[in-house]
């Protein structure tokens, strides 16, 4: 699979960004919630996820030029941290108990002001429980690849798509839970995990792969 196409992209993407693991954290912040209040503060997380995502897209790489930060060092960390967050996923365990136990477990959400609405949607609902700094990160890096390769519709794609099914899991999150259950949502997190890792291992050889061509031309520059 070329490191440019939709497919690339997209798994990347949803093997990172998707929202599986925070199923049991949104689970307990929207408890005793009416349902309608929890579809808008759904809708509207996504929306904050969406802008944000292709903000980092489109400056992300201006940023790092801002700061006089290389791609190959940026890939080198970024490799790092997606390292560490898989590492982390394999390790997890299921966030919170389904069924009856969870219900026992999750005491009534507080009655949220408009205020305090808005902003649940964007913190902890949007950012870091749909998107966090692996996923950002990420976009950065593909992005780079996306404007060097003429790719960047696909990679536009991958995030809108992203943004659905991270929507989507929000939305029936009862019924996965139920459907799932413990066991399932633990191996479905640890495999994505592995998904996760691969990729950060895959950032963080290209950019030490870079760096070293760049070492190696210089010194063959100055002994030449």
């Amino acid at each position: 699979m070329e490191t440019s196409s939709f497919q690339h992209y997209l798994i990347g993407l949803l093997a990172i960004g998707n929202n599986v693991s925070a199923l049991g954290a949104f689970l307990l912040h929207t408890q005793g919630m009416p349902r309608a209040k929890v579809k808008r503060l759904i809708l509207m997380s996504g929306l904050a996820c969406l802008i944000t995502l292709v903000l980092f897209m489109v400056v992300g790489t201006r940023i790092l030029d801002f700061f006089g930060i290389s791609v190959s060092a940026f890939q080198i960390a970024g490799g790092l941290l997606l390292g560490g967050v898989g590492l982390e996923m394999m390790n997890s365990r299921t966030p919170l108990p389904t069924g009856a136990a969870a219900s026992a477990a999750i005491p009534p959400a507080p009655d949220l002001s408009d205020a305090q609405f808005y902003s649940a949607a964007v913190v902890p609902i949007g950012i870091p429980l749909t998107i966090g700094a692996g996923t950002l990160s990420a976009v950065v890096l593909f992005a780079e690849t996306a404007y060097r390769s003429g790719t960047a519709l696909n990679l536009l794609g991958a995030i809108v798509i992203l943004v659905l099914v991270n929507t989507a899991i929000f939305r029936f999150s009862s019924r996965i839970m139920a459907w799932l259950g413990e066991v399932g949502v633990t191996i479905f997190i640890k495999l994505m995990g592995l998904f996760t890792l691969a990729i950060g291992v895959e950032f963080l050889t290209k950019g030490l792969g870079a760096i070293y061509l760049n070492l190696r031309d210089g010194a063959l520059a100055s002994l030449g």
